[in-house]
């Protein structure tokens, strides 16, 4: 009998192994997916806060990020990133809970929510590095060489989850908000059994030093690195100009120009992360990709364009047209950038350089989420478009013309261990 338990118990090997890592990942960004309609659907709507109180809430989800991500990589670096998962799936399912209880019972303020953001975005600045560092330990047992794969799918089936869970919050409406907080929460908690059935993940044994030696180890190595470099530069802009008006523009744009609530702002990321996950799933079924850095300019400067036009007054259905292809060009060049750092990034620093990298790309996103309340403030909401998309379109040019950017390939990769 306790043979037949400790079986039963036992991690999960070979190709199986991503099946679970596919759940754990699936089930985190189910519950943000849940978060991105629910959170601003209470600022803006249920509250009916201004811009600037909008992009200030947006601002406290994703500011953790600038203070703890690369932090939260030196963290995984020295620690076994399969446990450290399961601990921040369990402490995530409470957040949740605690706000469904405020809501039920009608004391919900504006700075309820502010801590809520702050301690949603507290855990995932440290567990991004800890899941990305662990997906090439998976990716090893269960594809081999073909980290490209591995990542590419990765990648769609985080979109899935967040697709999935942007789906149900647009249901608020007809179920209330608390009972889909209370679904995040049973969601996360789902996330840890599956993370728990992976092998153990160990670091890399190394001479001990403090975690403020790791953190500017791991900046060094990212600064001094040709090919990894140009990547978190571009992906700090994305954050500031692409993310900030995402988080902040759309959400007023659907309820000041189209008079919407959670359903509308669920259709608009509803199109957006379809975009990215058709592109995500083109992008395996197209298969090995040789000039990375060519295709992830391209599609950066895709954004451009579609941000510009998001700025000319058009009917609701065109700004969901916009959407769904701005996400196919985002869902391209966010997963042939992490595909690059992943394969860039030596064992010994993966995590830490991989949470650069994620504190580029989410570091950026309260600056610009910030900056956006203030420029919408100050302008209107067609002129807040159109300005983010020039800047961009400038940091594209200058990083592609004095970096070896459009000149990465596949065949850019770090030293074995």
């Amino acid at each position: 009998m306790t043979d037949r338990l400790t079986e039963h118990s036992a991690p999960a090997t070979g190709p199986k192994i991503f099946n679970w890592y596919a759940i754990g990942l699936a089930t985190w960004f189910g519950s943000t997916g849940l978060q991105m309609v629910l959170f601003p659907y209470l600022v803006a709507v249920v509250l009916d806060e201004s811009a600037y109180r909008v992009g200030l809430a947006q601002t406290a989800i994703m500011a953790p990020s600038l203070l703890f991500m690369i932090f939260g990589g030196a963290f995984a670096d020295r620690r076994d990133t399969r446990a450290l998962l399961m601990r921040l799936h369990c402490i995530a399912a409470l957040p949740p809970l605690v706000l469904a209880l405020i809501i039920f019972g009608g004391s919900l303020r504006f700075e309820w929510l502010i801590a809520f953001g702050l301690v949603m975005g507290t855990l995932s600045a440290f567990a991004i590095p800890a899941r990305d560092s662990l997906l090439s330990t998976v990716a090893v047992v269960a594809f081999g060489t073909d980290i490209q794969k591995a990542v590419t799918l990765a990648s769609g089936l985080q979109f899935i989850g967040q697709l999935g869970g942007i789906i149900v919050a647009g249901a608020a409406s007809l179920t209330g908000v608390p009972a889909l907080l209370v679904l995040q929460s049973a969601v996360m908690l789902t996330g840890a059994v599956a993370v728990r059935k992976l092998p153990a993940a160990p670091p890399i044994e190394r001479p001990a030093s403090h975690h403020l030696a790791d953190m500017r180890d791991g900046i060094a190595q990212v600064a001094s690195s040709p090919v990894i470099l140009p990547v978190v530069l571009c992906m700090f802009a994305v954050g500031i100009f692409y993310v900030g008006s995402f988080m902040v523009l759309l959400p007023l744009m659907v309820r000041d120009l189209f008079g919407g609530g959670a359903t509308e702002i669920s259709l608009v990321n509803i199109c957006f992360w379809g975009g990215t996950i058709m592109a995500t799933f083109g992008l395996l079924r197209f298969g090995h990709i040789h000039r990375r850095g060519l295709v992830l300019v391209c599609t950066l400067s895709s954004g451009v364009v579609i941000l510009a036009l998001i700025g000319i007054p058009a009917p609701f259905w065109v700004m969901c047209l916009l959407c769904f292809i701005w996400g196919l060009g985002a869902g391209t060049s966010m997963t042939m950038s992490r595909t690059i750092v992943q394969l860039a990034a030596p064992p010994s620093h993966r995590a830490r350089v991989l949470s650069i990298f994620q504190l580029g790309f989410a570091g950026g996103g309260p600056i610009g989420a910030f900056a956006m309340g203030f420029l919408i403030a100050g302008t209107n909401l067609h002129v807040a478009a159109w300005i983010p998309a020039g800047i961009m379109l400038l940091v594209i040019i200058t990083v592609a013309s004095t970096t070896r950017l459009l000149s990465i390939t596949a065949d850019d990769v770090a030293a074995p261990a």
